[in-house]
C-alpha cells in the first residue's frame, strides 16, 4: 500500500525565494572575483570564504536556536527574554572569539597575516548577528530576516567587488566584503539592547548552554564537510595546480543548500513538536525533487552559459562541474538529515557517530587528492558524499522518513519525471532548448515541492 504523506513544510517555498535570492548574490560574487583575482589569489580567498562559511554554521547552530525556542515558548515574558538574550549574546562573542583565533590561525597557513585577520574579524561580527536573528526568529519576524540576509549579501558584494577592483588588497579585499555584511546584521540591534545585561552564570545559562553545544554538536558536522573540499585544494597545494577552477566550480555545486536549508528551517519547529516519519518523507521530498533538478542543471550546464559566467583561465570548471553539483546534492541531503536528528535527538547524543562519517569523508577526500590531484580529489568528494548520506540513513530518525518515502507512489513517479528531465538537459545541445526545458521543468518541479509558493488548483 502506497505511504501518505504530510503537506510540505510550510512557508519553505517563501524561504527558498529569500535564500536563492541571497545565494546567487554570493555565487555572483564569487564568479565576478574569477575577473579580479589570479587562482592562486582565488584559491586564498576561497579557502578564507569556505572557514567563514564554517563560523556562520557554528554561530548559527546552537546559540540563535535555543534563543528562538525560549523566546517563543515564554511569549510575553520579559524576565526570560532578558535571560536568555543576555545568555544568547555572551555566549555567542565567547563563541565568535575562539573560532576568531583557531580559523585565523588556519587562515595564516593559507595566506597573509591580513587574510588571517579579516576572517577573525568577520567570526566575531558573525557569532553577534546570529543571536540578533535568532531573537528575530523567536519573534516571528521572518520578513525581517530575509530582508536582513538579503542585505548582508548586496553589501558584501558591493564592498568586496569594490575593494578588489578598486585596490590592491586582492584576497583579503573579497575577504572584507564578508566583514561588512556582518556589520548589516547587527542593524537591529538597538531593538534588542533593552534586555542586555551583564554577563551571569547561574544555572538557568549552565542549560541554555548545554543545549545550545548539543545543536551545535549535530549541525557543525555539515559545515565541515561543506567546506572540507574547499579547503583541502589549498592544504594540498593544490591551488596552482587547477585548484582554482574546481574551487569555483564547488561553490556553484552548492545551489542545492539553498533548497536545503529553506526546508530545514521551515519544517524544523514541527519536527521538535511531531516528527512522524510523514513530515520527515514531506521535507525529503520537497529536497528531493528541486535538489535533483538543481544539480542535474548544474552538471549539464551548457559551456555557452558557463563562458559568460566564468574567464578563460577558469576554463575547467566545466571538468568539475558535475562532479560538484552531485556533492552539493549530497551536502544538502546530509544537512536535512542533520535536521532531523536535530529535532528526534536534542540531547545530541548521535554527535559521535556523526562525526565519525564526517571525518571518514575528509580522510576519503585527502587521500584522494594527494594520490591524484583535482580529478582524485573531485570523484572522492562526491563519492565520499553520496557514501556519508548512505551512512546517515542508519540512524533510526533518518531511516523512518526515508522508508516511508520510498512506499510513496506519487513520490516515485514524481522523482522519475525529474530524472528524465536531468537526461533530457543532458542529451540537448542547443543552449535555448536547454534553457527552455530547464524552466519547464523547474516550474512543474517548484509547484509539487512547494505548493504554497505556486499553488495549483486541486489540494496536494
Amino acid at each position: 500500500m502506497t505511504a501518505v504523506l504530510a503537506p510540505a513544510p510550510a512557508r519553505a517555498g517563501w524561504l527558498l525565494v529569500a535564500t536563492t535570492t541571497a545565494g546567487i548574490v554570493n555565487y555572483a560574487y564569487a564568479v565576478v572575483l574569477t575577473h579580479g583575482l589570479d587562482p592562486a589569489q582565488y584559491a586564498t580567498f576561497a579557502a578564507g570564504q569556505a572557514l567563514i562559511v564554517v563560523a556562520g554554521a557554528v554561530c548559527g547552530a546552537g546559540i540563535p536556536w535555543v534563543v528562538a525556542r525560549e523566546l517563543a515558548r515564554n511569549p510575553g515574558d520579559h524576565e526570560r527574554h532578558a535571560v536568555v538574550v543576555t545568555f544568547g549574546m555572551w555566549a555567542g562573542l565567547l563563541v565568535g572569539a575562539v573560532l576568531a583565533l583557531l580559523l585565523a590561525g588556519a587562515e595564516l597557513v593559507l595566506g597573509t597575516a591580513r587574510e588571517a585577520a579579516v576572517v577573525g574579524l568577520a567570526c566575531v561580527l558573525l557569532a553577534a548577528g546570529s543571536t540578533v536573528l535568532g531573537y528575530l526568529q523567536g519573534r516571528g519576524r521572518m520578513a525581517a530576516i530575509a530582508g536582513l540576509l538579503t542585505a548582508e549579501t548586496l553589501v558584501k558584494f558591493g564592498v568586496g567587488a569594490a575593494l578588489v577592483f578598486g585596490t590592491s588588497l586582492g584576497a583579503a579585499g573579497a575577504l572584507l566584503g564578508f566583514v561588512a555584511g556582518g556589520l548589516v546584521l547587527l542593524l537591529p540591534l538597538p531593538a534588542v539592547r533593552h534586555l542586555l545585561r551583564r554577563p551571569v552564570w547561574r544555572a538557568d545559562e549552565s542549560a541554555l548552554w548545554r543545549a545550545a553545544v548539543h545543536q551545535t554538536r549535530l549541525k557543525v558536522t555539515v559545515a565541515v564537510a561543506g567546506a572540507g573540499d574547499t579547503v583541502l585544494v589549498a592544504l594540498l597545494g593544490l591551488g596552482g595546480r587547477g585548484g582554482g577552477p574546481y574551487q569555483a566550480a564547488s561553490a556553484l555545486g552548492r545551489v542545492p543548500m539553498f533548497a536545503s536549508n529553506a526546508i530545514c528551517t521551515a519544517a524544523f519547529p514541527h519536527l521538535a513538536r511531531d516528527p512522524a516519519a510523514a513530515h520527515r518523507a514531506a521535507a525529503l521530498r520537497s529536497y528531493l525533487l528541486i535538489g535533483l533538478l538543481m544539480a542535474g542543471a548544474l552538471g549539464t550546464l551548457p559551456d555557452q552559459i558557463r563562458a559568460l559566467l566564468f574567464p578563460a583561465s577558469f576554463d575547467d570548471v566545466g571538468r568539475w562541474l558535475p562532479w560538484t553539483a552531485m556533492l552539493g546534492l549530497a551536502i544538502g541531503a546530509l544537512n536535512l538529515g542533520v535536521t532531523f536528528l536535530q529535532a528526534a535527538d536534542p540531547s545530541g547524543r548521535s554527535a559521535g557517530a556523526l562525526a565519525g562519517i564526517t571525518l571518514a569523508y575528509l580522510a576519503v577526500v585527502a587521500a584522494t587528492g594527494a594520490a591524484f590531484a583535482v580529478g582524485g580529489l573531485a570523484a572522492g568528494a562526491a563519492a565520499g558524499g553520496l557514501l556519508s548520506v548512505g551512512a546517515l540513513t542508519l540512524f533510526p530518525a533518518v531511516r523512518g522518513g526515508a522508508a516511508h518515502l520510498l512506499r510513496s507512489w506519487r513520490t516515485r513517479r514524481e522523482l522519475a519525471g525529474v530524472l528524465l528531465a536531468v537526461l533530457a538537459l543532458a542529451l540537448t545541445e542547443h543552449v535555448v532548448l536547454w534553457l527552455l526545458i530547464a524552466a519547464a521543468a523547474g516550474f512543474v518541479v517548484v509547484r509539487a515541492a512547494f505548493p504554497d509558493l505556486l499553488p495549483s488548483r486541486r489540494p496536494s
